[in-house]
């Protein structure tokens, strides 16, 4: 019986030590299993700082090292993509082309800053749709022609933006998956310098062309009128030698003044820049029109202020811009005065002026004047002796010295040139 009791009893003793063991080992596994639960719920939560702890050698600890690892591995993953999606989106944000990416439906994904300002657009784009962004109608004729073509399609289009006219080369991509398409990838280049440059080119064949024809044709007549005249009307001999004078002086003062806006520039004109007082260069001017100016009766001004004036330029170079200015103002004036002068400005800047009561210039031709050979009025230009290059040449000049050039005028009253020297 006592035999009994014992082996029971040893028995019973075995059992509870085996269970507290099983009991122990269970909660330690449970431990490890919350603690890998209560990590993967930081991680899923967005908290990628948390630390997985766990020093054990079952499988339970290498699983835990084997979650470690690759969360590790797929956050470097993570932080490398968004390291290039962040490189991506600077480069197209950063392009000096306008880009607009849509998806299927016509709802932006990303506009870049030169597409807003090219555009106008003052709101944020992002998912919004294309038609209530992008008004004109040629644009949103690009997206939906490239939708339905599934084409890369380019064309030219004109819009207008604050009343300005500008051309836009436009690029239509569509975004494909092997059977159907996602979106589209808009790029807009602004053409509107080349086109302008264009069509300066052509008036610039057609207009040198006229103007080197003109004086010839007149000197030809001329020649022709003396020639069958044999010389024995001495008025009328004088009279024609005079016009083949004057125009072969038109002629000339034209191939000059085309050497050197050609000079200009090709860059054969550099530019020394010294100090000096601007009153000596207005004094040049003064001293060589003064007598033209008087001719027409009209008075010379000359406006400084009670410091010097003093500018770092090139001083040849800033007597011909204020002497072609002048000039232009004696032409077109009839009564009144034209004045000159310079002043102090904020920041060291320096406003060198030409000032006149003269005809005006209508609002429509001011961003056009100092194009080659453009006129406002062409045949009073030409009756005045004017090339059409003159403001070429000024506005080349100062453009050389980095400097900025305005000009206001109000039509039938008079107009104002300022130059901002720095």
């Amino acid at each position: 019986m006592n035999m009994t009791n014992e082996t029971f009893l040893l028995l019973f003793l075995i059992s509870f030590v085996i269970i507290l063991f099983l009991l122990f080992y269970i909660n330690k596994r449970h431990i490890l299993i919350k603690t890998i639960l209560e990590f993967m719920q930081d991680y899923k939560r967005g908290n990628m700082g948390s630390l997985l702890m766990i020093k054990d050698e079952s499988i339970i600890g290498e699983l835990a090292m084997s979650i470690v690892k690759v969360l590790e591995k797929t956050e470097q993953q993570l932080f490398e993509a968004e390291e290039k999606t962040r490189m991506i989106e600077a480069t197209l944000r950063g392009m000096s082309d306008g880009l607009l990416v849509t998806d299927i439906k016509g709802t932006i994904i990303l506009a870049n800053q030169t597409l807003k300002r090219l555009l106008g657009i003052n709101i944020t784009p992002e998912g919004k749709d294309i038609i209530e962004i992008i008004r004109d109608r040629a644009l949103v004729e690009i997206f939906r022609k490239a939708m339905d073509t599934w084409e890369i399609l380019t064309e030219e289009v004109s819009i207008s933006i604050n009343e300005k006219v500008m051309y836009l080369l436009v690029t239509a991509v569509p975004m494909y998956r092997p059977t159907s398409i996602t979106g589209i990838v808009f790029t807009i280049q602004d053409i509107t310098r080349l086109k302008r440059l264009e069509e300066v080119r052509k008036d610039f064949v057609v207009n040198v062309s006229h103007e080197i024809k003109t004086p010839l044709t007149a000197i030809r007549a001329s020649a022709e009128t003396l020639i069958d005249s044999n010389l024995y009307n001495d008025e009328l001999s004088f009279k024609f030698l005079n016009m083949i004078k004057s125009h072969s002086e038109r002629l000339n003062t034209l191939v000059e003044d085309l050497l050197v806006l050609s000079r200009i520039e090709l860059g054969d004109m550099p530019i020394e820049k010294n100090r000096f007082n601007i009153e000596d260069a207005i004094d040049t001017v003064i001293l060589t029109l003064k007598e033209k100016a008087n001719s027409k009766g009209l008075s010379v001004k000359k406006e400084l202020p009670g410091e010097p004036v003093i500018i770092n330029a090139d001083k040849d170079k800033v007597i011909q811009i204020l002497l072609n200015l002048f000039d232009n103002g004696i032409k077109f004036t009839e009564k009144g005065y034209v004045k000159i002068g310079a002043e102090n400005k904020a920041k060291g800047v320096k406003r060198l002026f030409v000032e006149d009561t003269g005809i005006g210039i209508p609002k429509s031709h001011l961003d056009r004047l100092g194009e080659r050979f453009y006129r406002v009025d062409r045949a009073r230009s030409r009756e005045l002796g004017g090339t059409g290059l003159g403001l070429a040449i000024v506005k080349h000049l100062v453009s050389a010295h980095s400097w900025q050039m305005t000009i206001e005028s109000d039509y039938g009253k008079g107009t104002i040139v300022s130059i901002y020297a720095n």
